[in-house]
């Protein structure tokens, strides 16, 4: 018995046992994309070096540290007080007593006697007049020596003396204060004076309290 097209029942068979029947065209080989031959190589994995790892840990750390300063100089400045400095005036010399102040008188005018006439009205205030004589020629204000750490003696004569000058010397006598009259002298001070610069000697010694002032930046 034959068959449709002139094909015979074995090659019927053998056809289906090849899952393809011979009237069918064969159809080429599919590749699916990624596999098999038509797929691209694959890369391997790229191992990350150890030294981006690091320099990214540094950079982060230097950030974090630079705001970190930016916050903490940014409160503190607005905290912080100013600075105050304090300066505690130096007292003066304290004046001595006129009692227990020993005076030579000199004089370096040329007007005869002024130095005894002097030393009598010192005499008469409370000081001790113990040399009165002729000095060298004085002009200009009358001057006060006294020795090393005794200006407190040379200051209660001043009070006196209108205008005489204080001058500090290594050989002067120790415990006298010396006088020595010049051409700018004309009298000695009046009552109201002596009082008015005793005053002001002792302002100066007393402690003053501390002036402070805040520096301008």
């Amino acid at each position: 018995m034959s068959s449709c097209g002139g094909a015979s029942p074995d090659s019927i068979v053998a056809a289906r046992d090849h899952r393809w029947l011979p009237d069918e065209p064969r159809r080429a080989p599919m590749t699916v994309l990624g596999r098999g031959d038509l797929a691209p190589p694959r890369r391997g994995r790229r191992r990350r070096s150890p030294y981006a790892a690091v320099l990214v840990v540094l950079a982060l750390l230097a950030a974090g540290g630079w705001f970190g300063w930016r916050a903490w100089h940014g409160s503190g400045s607005s905290t912080l007080k100013p600075t105050v400095v304090c300066v505690t005036p130096t007292p003066s010399a304290s004046p001595a007593k006129g009692k227990t102040t020993k005076i030579s008188v000199f004089n370096g005018t040329t007007i005869v006697g002024l130095a005894h006439t002097v030393a009598g009205q010192l005499t008469r205030r409370g000081f001790a007049v113990v040399r009165v004589g002729t000095g060298h020629a004085m002009t200009g204000p009358s001057r006060i020596t006294y020795s090393p750490g005794e200006v407190d003696r040379a200051l209660a004569l001043q009070e006196q003396v209108p205008g005489a000058t204080l001058y500090e010397l290594s050989t002067q006598r120790p415990g006298e204060v010396r006088l020595d009259i010049g051409t700018g002298f004309h009298r000695l001070a009046t009552p109201a004076q002596v009082s008015a610069a005793r005053a002001r000697d002792l302002a100066a010694a007393a402690p003053s309290p501390a002036v402070c002032t805040t520096p301008r930046g």
